[in-house]
């Protein structure tokens, strides 16, 4: 990173931090603190701050996007050396730390976008880029194209069980661990007593009928790894 780029880290970093002081408790509130207010506390002009941020839902956002991002980041580092189910476990894990160790901002954040429609767009919208990515990743590492269905679907789990354990970390007021949470999510998943929609043979919406694949879905493969285990 070159001078200028850790200058602009910096000072979105200042601008988060004073924005997130005067959302909280002892500042004015989301719904009360403009952006002219943003700016002046973090001794920038509004031009520059809307260089930056473009709203307050973005500024929101930011905090939020930043730690979830490590998810493709650590799973692509650990799954260099570990089974893919144990990487997408190591990168769930990395995610929900943050949640664990800084609990009274991390509540804050999703205090807020519980409050704002736009920010929980916004927050769906880069969901989905994350579940894009993260199916490109375990198509490279398990030798299948993006659009397998067992791909995505794998996909889709490993997100679910991110933001479900951070769902009842929220509900709870952080008195829950969410790294906890998850991890007996995964036990459910490994002990096999999590129940799954079953149409059986026939697709009866289509009146087609699914043939039997001979070679192991790479969500079959994780789970005999696990059961094994």
């Amino acid at each position: 990173m070159g001078l200028r780029e850790k200058k602009a880290q910096r000072n979105r970093d200042r601008i988060i931090a004073e924005a997130m002081a005067l959302f909280g408790g002892s500042g004015i509130g989301y719904e009360s603190t403009t952006m002219e207010v943003i700016a002046e506390a973090a001794d920038i002009s509004p031009s520059t701050l809307y260089r930056y941020f473009p709203t307050k839902d973005s500024i929101v956002l930011a905090s939020l996007m930043r730690n979830t991002a490590k998810f493709s980041e650590v799973f692509a580092q650990r799954v260099k050396e570990l089974p893919v189910e144990r990487a997408l476990a190591e990168a769930i894990f990395a995610v929900l730390a943050v949640e664990d160790a800084e609990p009274k901002h991390a509540l804050m954040v999703r205090s807020i976008l519980s409050q704002s429609p736009v920010a929980r767009a916004r927050l769906w919208d880069y969901l989905g880029e994350l579940q894009f990515q993260l199916t490109r990743q375990l198509a490279e590492c398990l030798g299948k194209k993006p659009d397998d269905l067992s791909i995505n679907l794998t996909a889709r789990i490993a997100l679910e069980v991110l933001m479900a354990a951070a769902d009842i970390w929220r509900d709870s007021k952080g008195k829950v661990s969410s790294r906890g949470t998850a991890a007996q999510f995964m036990r459910l998943l490994r002990e096999g007593v999590v129940l799954f929609p079953d149409a059986g043979t026939e697709d009866v919406s289509k009146g087609a009928v699914l043939k039997k694949s001979t070679k192991k879905s790479p969500v079959r493969k994780i789970e005999s790894r696990l059961r094994s285990r």
